[in-house]
């Protein structure tokens, strides 16, 4: 905890960090059912498909706006613009204007959420960027966490909508502190972003290369989850509400219990190797028993979720730690190469559920089983990397 008590910038990153997580969360696994309400579920892969490419191209240019602005003033930016989208995809009375405000609001999140990062990187000591990311991790994930039961509350009461509104409002006190602290916050030395050269050296490093098809599984599993877990959860007889504010709480508890420590283990004891080895085990043997159970008992179902996310927690934290060992702040191009493998695994989920969507009709599990082979498969990539202890 030592870099966080002498650093008062870093604790504010903190704070705006949870608010981020409870403005990206509180919506997010109800989104596929919201828009459900205006398209078909083939549309719906396209919207996401639509709005991770554009994420991804914007993401390009990023850096540039970051050194013709400074970061400061285009965070601004980002989050007015993210406030006026996200609350205006509540207020959307046509089809184009739904699928446009949320097109804007998933790329415009996950621009964000990029800036986040590239505060972290710069604040965080490298001697002890294990424990620093964890914890970044930690509240980032409790934001996640809590934001399902919020949800369900708020649906419950007014509707799919109105998570959109409360959504957009969880930026305002974010601005509040981004204006107040982060105006004077030293800024890295940024190098244009080249995703192409990014991806190049990366491929050329076995470690840096294996750590991100793993990083790619992990977002995958997240997209499959955050889609499709609602509309199959819901198509065997649990309600959303149910599964919002009874299982996804619980399920998601070790997000919270599990990044921080971890994070210390990595730094002093073990490395990153076999906690992400075992985390991709665990996930596999989670992901392919959802596909084959049918019970409605909300405890199976908690059990299984709360599996999956301890496996997740591992491999997230590993991955984290290890990947941002490997480079510095000043590796802009690196880091925005690991932040659009989210929108990398949307596009890839999307595509996969445009091209077997007859099957998905007849058989929704079909997703889970693909992810858990995947996962299987993930632990060849780790074995040969070199681990950091």
């Amino acid at each position: 905890m030592h870099a966080i008590i002498r650093n008062k910038l870093l604790l504010v990153t903190y704070i705006m960090t949870l608010l981020y997580a409870l403005h990206y969360g509180i919506p997010l696994y109800a989104s596929s059912s919201f828009l459900h309400q205006y398209f078909t579920p083939k549309m719906i892969s396209l919207i996401y498909a639509v709005s991770a490419l554009v994420a991804i191209i914007t993401s390009v240019h990023f850096t540039k706006y970051l050194k013709r602005y400074h970061t400061y003033r285009f965070t601004v930016f980002l989050v007015i613009t993210q406030i006026i989208s996200t609350i205006s995809v509540a207020f959307s009375d046509n089809n184009f204007l739904v699928a446009f405000f949320f097109i804007a609001h998933f790329f415009l999140s996950a621009l964000i959420f990029t800036v986040l990062n590239v505060f972290i990187e710069n604040l965080s000591p490298h001697g002890e960027t294990g424990m620093v990311r964890g914890l970044f991790l930690t509240l980032l994930n409790l934001g996640i966490v809590v934001s399902p039961f919020i949800g369900a509350s708020i649906i419950a009461r007014e509707g799919y909508a109105a998570l959109y509104v409360v959504a957009g409002i969880m930026l305002i006190p974010f601005l509040f502190f981004l204006r107040k602290y982060m105006n004077h916050m030293e800024e890295p030395t940024y190098h244009n972003i080249d995703l192409w050269s990014a991806f190049r050296d990366a491929w050329k490093n076995e470690n840096l290369r294996n750590a991100l098809v793993v990083v790619l599984l992990l977002q995958c599993f997240y997209v499959i989850m955050i889609i499709y877990s609602p509309i199959y959860v819901t198509s065997i007889g649990i309600s959303l509400t149910t599964y919002l504010s009874a299982i996804l709480p619980l399920a998601l508890t070790p997000f919270i219990l599990m990044p921080y420590e971890l994070g210390i283990i990595a730094d002093t004891k073990l490395g990153e190797k076999e906690l992400m080895i075992l985390g991709l085990v665990i996930m596999a043997i989670a992901t392919l028993s959802i596909a084959v159970i049918e019970t409605t008992n909300v405890l199976v179902w908690l059990a299984v979720f709360l599996f999956s996310r301890i496996g997740a927690a591992c491999v997230e934290t590993m991955t984290f730690s290890y990947y941002f060992k490997k480079i510095s702040a000043k590796d802009s191009s690196l880091i925005v190469l690991f932040s659009n493998m989210s929108n990398l695994a949307t596009m890839i989920v999307a595509v996969i559920g445009i091209a077997i969507a007859p099957m998905l009709v007849t058989y929704s599990g079909i997703m889970f089983i693909i992810m858990g082979v995947a996962l299987l498969l993930g632990v060849l990539f780790v074995i040969p990397i070199q681990d950091t202890k």
